[in-house]
C-alpha cells in the first residue's frame, strides 16, 4: 500500500466524523491546510472554502475553483469577526508556539453558533504519533528538544495535550459538541488511549457561558 493511498484513506476516515457538521456550511476556513487535501476534499459549487496557510508554496499546489488560497499565520487571521460557518484545524495546534491564540482567533473569525473542527495527535500516547518516539512526553523538555533535532523533525509543542486542548476551547467560548477517538489500526483500540482525538465545538455567547 503506498503513502498516497494511506493518506487518501486517512483523510476519508477523518471526514467520516465530522462531515456532518460541514455540510450546511457556505463558507469553511481550513486553517494550516498544508498542501489542501481536506480543502479540495469539501470544495463544491454550494460552498467556498478558504484554504489558509504559512506557507505559500503549499497552497501552490491547490487548484479548485471553489477554493480561495490566502498565505497566513494562524495566530492572526485576515479575516473578519463573524464571517465564517465554520473553522477546520487538521493537525495544526500542536505546531504552534501559541496555540491559545489561535483558538481565540476561530472564535472570532466564527459566526455565533458556528462550528469547530479540531483533529490533534495524542502527544501523550505511547509512541508519538509524529515521530514514533517511545514515551516522548515523559522526557525532560531539553531531551524532547534535542530528539527532535536529532531526526529532523519539525517544531511540536509538547504541552498540547488533549487536555489542554479541551481547556482553550472552553476559555475561548466554545461549547464542546462531540469528542471522537481515532484509531488508524484496530489493534490500537486495545489501549485506553487512541493515537488522535476529533474535537467538535460550537461557538456559543461569551454571556451563555
Amino acid at each position: 500500500m503506498d503513502r498516497l493511498h494511506i493518506y487518501e484513506e486517512r483523510t476519508g476516515k477523518y471526514l467520516s466524523y465530522f462531515k456532518y457538521y460541514v455540510d450546511s456550511a457556505r463558507i469553511v476556513v481550513d486553517v494550516g491546510c498544508g498542501a489542501g487535501t481536506f480543502s479540495r476534499a469539501l470544495a463544491c459549487r454550494q460552498r467556498l472554502v478558504i484554504a489558509l496557510d504559512v506557507a505559500g508554496r503549499l497552497l501552490e499546489e491547490i487548484k479548485n475553483p471553489y477554493v480561495e488560497r490566502i498565505c497566513a499565520d494562524a495566530h492572526n487571521l485576515p479575516l473578519r469577526e463573524g464571517s465564517v460557518d465554520c473553522v477546520l484545524s487538521i493537525s495544526l495546534l500542536e505546531h504552534l508556539e501559541n496555540p491559545e491564540k489561535c483558538v481565540k482567533e476561530l472564535y472570532r473569525v466564527l459566526r455565533h453558533g458556528g462550528m469547530s473542527i479540531i483533529q490533534l495527535p495524542n502527544l501523550q500516547y505511547p509512541f508519538e504519533p509524529h515521530t514514533k518516539w517511545p514515551l516522548l512526553y515523559l522526557l525532560p523538555k531539553r531531551f524532547q528538544s534535542r530528539i527532535l533535532k536529532m531526526i529532523g523533525y519539525p517544531y511540536i509543542n509538547m504541552e498540547v495535550t488533549i487536555k489542554n486542548a479541551l481547556s482553550m476551547l472552553e476559555k475561548a467560548g466554545f461549547k464542546l459538541r462531540e469528542t471522537f477517538k481515532v484509531y488508524h489500526l484496530g489493534i490500537m483500540k486495545l489501549l485506553p488511549l487512541a493515537p488522535a482525538y476529533i474535537l467538535i465545538a460550537r461557538k456559543i455567547r461569551q454571556d451563555s457561558i
